[in-house]
């Protein structure tokens, strides 16, 4: 062995029970004080580590999309789907389901993964912690007209619908609308996973305030050398096509 990639994320700073030091940086805005599993597996990490020949590295991405199917925390499925009911209730514009968007990340889950494999040769990144974003910043009302035009509508109002509770419960329709198409998904569970209710939340739905940013730094991570930068209304884009592609949602 010469290497072990660990991957944590934003709950390392605490953005699941306080708002964030912005932006959060590796090794100063850490929430030690709250207990979280990460901590057990680096301290585990560490020591196992000692006198080895081996390295570690940590890497604290942010929001992921990607293509994954029956994923807990995966937007993409859950959003296509949620545009498949749209388009079979006759609908040419996609309304945005969520709440008041913050200013948040996301990464590409190619990028994600091209960065676990550099950290695994660079002599930069050995027993070191990094975050991970696409470089950006993205507000979801805003990036909302890209991610309608990808699935072949205009952007529509904003109607706050819950995904997990509206869409979820609809295997049957589910079903005439994969055969309609001819889609190799399989049912909603199978498909999408838990990824309703984790779209409601990363959304803001019911939030009418937008909240504070949620923005972590990568400068660290550039000047080790990965420098790889994705601009997000294209990592929606691509994703949605990917899918579209493997005949898991309809094509526009």
């Amino acid at each position: 062995m010469r290497h072990v990639a660990l991957l944590q994320g934003t709950k390392a700073y605490g953005v699941h029970v306080r708002p964030l030091a912005v932006p959060a940086r590796e090794n100063r805005s850490e929430m030690h004080e709250q207990p979280n599993f990460y901590w057990n597996q680096e301290r585990f990490l560490r020591e196992r580590q000692q006198g080895k020949g081996w390295s570690w590295s940590i890497l604290r991405p942010v929001l992921i999309v990607g293509d994954s199917v029956g994923s807990a925390m995966n937007v993409i499925p859950a959003l296509g789907v949620y545009a498949a009911f749209m388009r079979r209730a006759g609908r040419t514009k996609l309304d945005y389901p969520g709440g008041a968007g913050r200013v948040a990340q996301a990464v590409d889950a190619d990028l994600l993964a091209r960065a676990i494999a550099w950290s695994g040769e660079a002599a930069a990144a050995r027993n070191e912690i990094f975050n991970v974003t696409n470089g950006d910043v993205f507000v979801w009302p805003n990036v909302w007209p890209a991610i309608a035009d990808a699935l072949g509508f205009e952007a529509g109002d904003h109607v706050p619908l819950a995904l997990d509770r509206q869409i979820r419960p609809r295997e049957a329709e589910w079903a005439e609308i994969r055969a309609a198409h001819r889609l190799k998904s399989g049912t909603l569970k199978e498909f999408v996973g838990l990824s309703f209710e984790y779209a409601d939340y990363t959304m803001g739905y019911g939030r009418t305030e937008p909240g504070p940013a949620a923005l972590v730094s990568t400068v660290k991570l550039m000047q080790a050398g990965f420098t790889e930068v994705m601009d997000t209304e294209a990592m929606f884009r691509k994703c949605f096509a990917e899918m579209q592609e493997k005949g898991l949602l309809p094509r526009p």
